[in-house]
Parts: C-alpha cells; sequence; structure tokens
C-alpha cells in the first residue's frame, strides 16, 4: 500500500511540476533569447548592433518537444482619403506590445527604425534536454552545427542554455 502512495505520489508531482523545470531564460552564444513563462507564453528577443527584434506567443511541451506558436500583435494603420476616394485601414505589425490605431506617419517612422516584432523569426520547435533548448531542423533532426563567432574564430553549438529559473 505504501509502494503505491508513493508512486502515486511521484507520478501527480511529475505531472505538476514538468513544466516547472523548462520555464525560463534561455540564451544562445550569438544575440538571441528566449523566454518561456509559466503560464506557456514565450517571448523570443533578438539583439545585435543597431538590429533586434521580439516576438511573443504561445508554447507547448509534448515528449521533449517545445512548439512556439507566434502571436502576432497588430496596429491598425489608418490610410484616411485620397481625393474623391476613401481607403481602407490596413493591419500592420505593432512596434510595441500594445495594439493601437496609428497614422502613416507613426507607421513609417517605426518601420524605419532597426527594432521591431517578428523581424528575426523564432524557431518553430525546440528540443529540451539538460537545461539546454536544441533547434530542430524542418527534416527532424537536431541542428548540432558548430558556428563561427563574430568577432573570433572559435566555433560555437546553436543550442540555448539556460540562465534563470
Amino acid at each position: 500500500m505504501r509502494i503505491t502512495e508513493f508512486l502515486l505520489t511521484l507520478l501527480i508531482s511529475q505531472i505538476c511540476f514538468g513544466q516547472a523545470r523548462i520555464v525560463g531564460v534561455y540564451n544562445d552564444r550569438f544575440s538571441e533569447s528566449i523566454e518561456l513563462k509559466a503560464d506557456s507564453t514565450f517571448t523570443h528577443n533578438y539583439k545585435f548592433d543597431l538590429a533586434s527584434s521580439w516576438t511573443t506567443g504561445k508554447w507547448k511541451f509534448k515528449n521533449g518537444k517545445i512548439s512556439l506558436q507566434t502571436k502576432l500583435i497588430m496596429d491598425t494603420l489608418v490610410l484616411g482619403e485620397s481625393g474623391q476616394k476613401k481607403l481602407k485601414d490596413s493591419l500592420v505589425l505593432s512596434p510595441d506590445k500594445v495594439s493601437n490605431r496609428v497614422g502613416f506617419s507613426d507607421y513609417a517612422i517605426s518601420s524605419i527604425s532597426g527594432g521591431g516584432q517578428n523581424r528575426v523569426k523564432p524557431p518553430s520547435q525546440l528540443y529540451w534536454k539538460k537545461k539546454r533548448l536544441y533547434r530542430i531542423n524542418e527534416d527532424g533532426t537536431l541542428d548540432l552545427r558548430k558556428l563561427k563567432g563574430f568577432w573570433t574564430d572559435k566555433k560555437y553549438k546553436t543550442y540555448f542554455r539556460k540562465e534563470t529559473e
């Protein structure tokens, strides 16, 4: 009876707290980071020199694989009128995390900047193992390449390392 209770408790703790092992901030050796949050949302950031990108969305974990589903935040671009014609509004990527109505001049200024939403797309699938996230290639294999660093000839693996809980 005690063995059954112990096994049941162990099983329940694995089910309830399995996701907690994965939650945290992961950085690669180059310029990307992924933050997996406990509410099953994620933030992907890319920062290099004057260029930057951010993406948000939801993530799911199953059999060691993490699937990232991007959720784009859109602004409504108000185009107004052109002579006799009334122009239709359009949806554009938001430069921040809040949906707004923007004019053409605001949109033009934000699109010129070196940063914005989803300029560098996050990987769609990752494999989690020992506090590391490995990219999964289109053919389903793990990306185990070594890439040369920017300022050095040293080569680094492309996985993300867990930095914080």
